[in-house]
């Protein structure tokens, strides 16, 4: 009867060892490798169970107390006692292996398995092998112990010993834990189905506590054996149902647990998890970036420490949707939150994102003045085109009809400019900061030769050009400079044409663009780019629509070129001032790290 049992076992074994085969062959990704030596683990070590109890029957190795006779096996054929030494070493070191390729499976088809859980599995190999070498008493002694002296062997004895009773402590919590995990991945993620969490739960966990626990109580050599058999027929089935049936690997929840962390540690707006006393335990890259603070000086304090005092935290805790600004800073932030619960509905935590919006609250604003002025420019220009038309219909005189052909082509023409001024306004707006370093006195002259009537003279003023010709005096430092000529030529263009525009005509100049810094040890501090004329200069209603930095319903500016101008220097992260004391001195302010010398 022993031998069929045996035969039994070493039946289910082959079936196991055929399912890990299948298994190998038709998955591949998370988990498929470990579960693979799982499955081999334990059809090895139901087979070398049964191939024990074939060999013990079949040679009649054993007494009448179920207990192996050693004179027996020595007289045994080599290879007799090899594969009944064999069998039972395979029993003793998969008892520790198999628990920890279950754990090592439920770890990385669960959730993702990291340095650190990779690292406490490899801590505890030596105590399971510790384990092994102590339960192989009639080996290890007789082969170690025996052989050492006397007082050394008294000594390593309780230490083996002891490592026994930790390893299978060890060995015991691996298993719970496992399960633990598996019952937790059941709640946490819905789309599992709870027959294929239990199928993963009665693979190793029974067989286990069967070799374990279940034959101490067998009274009989027969039932020791038999013990095993139905909870290793429980463990084949699920196996095959799990791979065959229940979708084992199609409905994988690391995917999803590696997704949600990924997704919020690569995710560009800013993601704070806090508890529901509103202190901070985790927070991703974005939020580190946002709020300038490293995670380990903020974790453990309150949500209110990064926050403006005006933000109402309750409100947004509550569910709702609210905006600051940064304490300290002109960006605005778009908040929102959920909450995080239990199973059974209880709030654990919130989860909470913060969405920079300054730049879309600013893109929105130069819509809505782009969209004003042209249509305030577009239709002023088309009423006079239409004014100076319907006169042609009076019979005009030839000079009268000459005079509106020419003021109808020049407000077509001014038409056909703020459509070139909106492009280019476009162009700088999307354009980079930064670029390769150029020569400032370059920028500025290039940006000068596309203004008309306008002409670059030296120290003494001469202007080489004709009476039309306006001079300007360009007064620069030898240096180089890292902001994108797309940006910066536009906006001295701008200014230099406003100021050629109301600076008088030559042979006096009366337009200048002067580059002046200050420095630290470090290098450029600040600098600024000054264009100057002596004219009439910008009226007090054009400088107020600038400092306010927006366009009102019933305040428009004259035109697009000073919005160009604003704009493209808030995008290279610089600041427009007006002096109108005595004609118009424009200061534009940029960084130090945009200027460097030669």
């Amino acid at each position: 009867m022993l031998a069929i049992v045996g035969g039994v076992n070493v039946t289910l074994g082959i079936v196991l060892l055929l399912i890990a085969g299948h298994t190998s062959r038709q998955y591949s990704g998370v988990g498929t490798r470990s579960f693979v030596a799982c499955i081999v683990g334990i059809g090895v070590w139901t087979a070398a169970g049964g191939v024990n109890d074939i060999i013990i029957t079949v040679y009649e190795l054993r007494s009448p107390d179920g207990g192996v006779i050693s004179s027996a096996v020595e007289s045994a054929p080599s290879i007799v006692a090899f594969g009944l030494q064999g069998s039972r070493i395979a029993d003793w070191v998969l008892q520790v292996v198999v628990p920890l390729l279950y754990a090592l499976f439920v770890l990385a088809y669960t959730t993702r398995t990291d340095r650190r859980e990779r690292l406490l599995l490899f801590v505890l190999v030596p105590f399971g092998l510790l384990r092994t070498g102590g339960t192989m008493s009639a080996t290890l002694v007789s082969l170690v112990l025996d052989n050492l002296p006397a007082g050394l062997s008294e000594a390593l004895l309780p230490f083996l010993q002891f490592a026994i009773s930790i390893s299978f402590f060890v060995t015991g919590s691996i298993v719970l834990l496992s399960l633990g995990q598996l019952w937790r991945t059941l709640h946490r993620y819905q789309h599992v189905s709870t027959r294929l969490t239990l199928a993963l739960a009665v693979i190793v966990p029974p067989v286990w506590f069967a070799e374990r626990f279940f034959i101490a109580l067998a009274e009989t050599p027969l039932a020791r054996a038999a013990i095993p058999v139905p909870f290793v027929i429980l463990s084949t089935g699920a196996a095959w149902l799990a791979v065959t049936r229940f979708g084992l690997f199609e409905e994988i929840p690391a995917a999803l647990a590696v997704a949600r962390q990924d997704i919020v540690a690569e995710m560009p707006d800013a993601a704070i998890t806090v508890t529901d006393g509103h202190s901070i335990l985790d927070w991703n890259a974005a939020a580190t970036d946002l709020f300038e603070r490293e995670f380990s000086t903020v974790v453990g304090q309150d949500l209110a420490t990064i926050l403006p005092d005006t933000f109402d935290i309750k409100e947004l805790l509550a569910g709702g949707q609210t905006t600051c600004r940064l304490p300290g800073s002109d960006r605005v932030l778009e908040a929102s939150s959920s909450r995080i619960t239990d199973s059974d509905d209880r709030t654990l935590g919130h989860t909470l994102i913060f969405r920079d919006i300054t730049d879309s609250r600013q893109n929105a604003r130069r819509a809505e003045v782009l969209s004003r002025v042209l249509r305030h420019n577009i239709r002023n220009r088309a009423d006079v085109a239409t004014a100076y038309l319907r006169q042609l219909t009076d019979s005009p005189t030839p000079d009268t009809a000459d005079k509106i052909a020419t003021t109808v082509e020049e407000e077509l023409s001014a038409l056909r400019d703020l459509g070139g001024t909106a492009r280019e306004i476009e162009s700088v707006l999307q354009a980079d900061k930064r670029t390769g370093n150029r020569s400032v006195e370059e920028l500025i002259r290039h940006a000068i030769e596309e203004v008309q009537h306008a002409e670059v003279v030296n120290d003494g003023h001469e202007c080489a050009g004709g009476v039309s010709s306006v001079p300007v005096v360009i007064d620069t430092p030898p240096a180089e400079t890292r902001a994108n000529g797309e940006i910066l030529i536009p906006v001295i263009r701008e200014l230099v044409s406003n100021a050629v525009e109301h600076g008088g005509s030559a042979p006096e100049p009366h337009v200048s663009v002067r580059v002046k810094e200050t420095s630290d040890t470090e290098g450029v501090d600040q600098w600024w780019i000054d264009v100057a004329d002596s004219g009439a200069g910008i009226s007090n209603h054009e400088v107020e629509v600038f400092e306010d930095a927006e366009e009102q319903p019933l305040q428009h500016g004259k035109g697009l070129g000073l919005w160009l101008v604003w704009w493209g220097v808030d995008r290279l992260g610089g600041e427009v001032s007006f002096d109108i004391d005595r004609g118009t001195t424009v200061t534009v302010e940029l960084p130090g790290s945009l200027l460097s010398y030669e």
